[in-house]
């Protein structure tokens, strides 16, 4: 399965999820891991990936005084940063440092000229600085195996999704621990209404807020939009405990509902077409009033049919759980 979104580590003395304007590089949290001493990873995405992660990053570190790891995972590839305040920001390219045409969208764009071995001094240089203990075998493992095994079925596969968490390891983290569970589920009722992916009404709204930017769109904006697009924020936010009590949230994720069952009851839906640099485009927010409120009910049903989701989105058969793919070179 493809995989695309932000993996962002530091070290705080408090759930890094209510850290200041962490939602400048993702606010749709998953799996929060604490790594011991204060550091934590968190898997998390925002409206308008990939975050130019360098400058997010380097502000991070600024904001918070402390070290930052982040990677976009693009299913096949990622871009990889450093950052502490006092120290210059350092990225890179993976599985292919050098890889300016790896056909994926990443801010800023791949370093041209740059090599395994450059990239590997950086983090090097980096770690040191901020306290880690490196393990140098791990870490030129991690780095290359995808690399050089590209083509070769005899080996392990190592997603790049796996490769970033085997960097983590590296980094002197030898197990991952399982999630910690949420403090109220956003994907199951009453919130999956308005933050279930390209069809809740929080990505409706935001997508009606950029085609009125751009100048697709003229009417105003409802009353319920700005609505859920506040709730969908305050709802990650208090994934793991902070932030509003769930009772509120859960009082206006049901009044949200209402507003936005009302406003469709009198207002014809969104045109089947736009226009776009003088052609006609299919329209996806006609797309999600058509289709969004049965996706949500499928996908609600399928978690009860299942059953196999844990409180803290991950799975039992998780493998970033545990020691990883080289334990014996930590």
């Amino acid at each position: 399965m493809s995989y695309y979104g932000t993996i962002l580590m530091t070290r705080a003395d408090v759930v890094m999820t209510g850290l200041p304007h962490i939602e400048s590089i993702g606010f749709r949290h998953r799996r929060l891991r604490e790594l011991g001493d204060g550091w934590q990873v968190v898997e998390t995405s925002g409206w308008d990936d990939p975050p130019d992660l360098e400058r997010a990053v380097g502000e991070a570190a600024r904001w918070w005084k402390a070290p930052v790891f982040g990677a976009y995972v693009a299913d096949i590839c990622a871009q990889i940063h450093g950052a502490a305040a006092g120290l210059a920001t350092w990225s890179g390219h993976l599985p292919d440092a050098g890889d300016v045409d790896c056909g994926m969208r990443h801010r800023p764009a791949v370093l041209a000229g740059d090599t395994l071995d450059d990239l590997e001094a950086r983090i090097i240089d980096w770690a040191a600085a901020v306290g880690l203990l490196v393990s140098a075998a791990r870490l030129s493992r991690a780095l290359r195996y995808r690399h050089t095994r590209q083509g070769d079925s005899d080996g392990p596969y190592l997603s790049q999704h796996d490769q970033i968490f085997e960097l983590l390891h590296a980094f002197g983290f030898p197990v991952m621990s399982a999630p910690r569970a949420y403090a109220l589920d956003p994907d199951d009722e009453p919130f999956a209404e308005v933050t279930a992916g390209m069809w809740g009404l929080a990505s409706q709204a935001r997508s009606a807020a950029a085609y009125r930017a751009a100048g697709a769109r003229s009417d105003q904006a409802a009353d319920w939009e700005a609505e859920a697009i506040a709730l969908d924020l305050d709802v990650y936010a208090a994934l793991y405990g902070g932030g509003h009590p769930v009772a509120e949230l859960t009082a206006r994720a049901e009044w949200i509902s209402s507003l936005y069952r009302a406003a469709r009851e009198g207002t014809p839906p969104p045109p089947r077409e736009l226009g776009v640099g003088g052609s006609l485009v299919r329209n996806p927010q006609h797309i999600a009033h058509d289709l969004g409120p049965s996706m949500i009910a499928s996908q609600l049903a399928a978690r009860r049919e299942t059953g196999d989701a844990m409180s803290n989105e991950t799975y039992l058969a998780d493998p970033t759980n545990g020691p990883g793919r080289w334990p014996d070179l930590t």
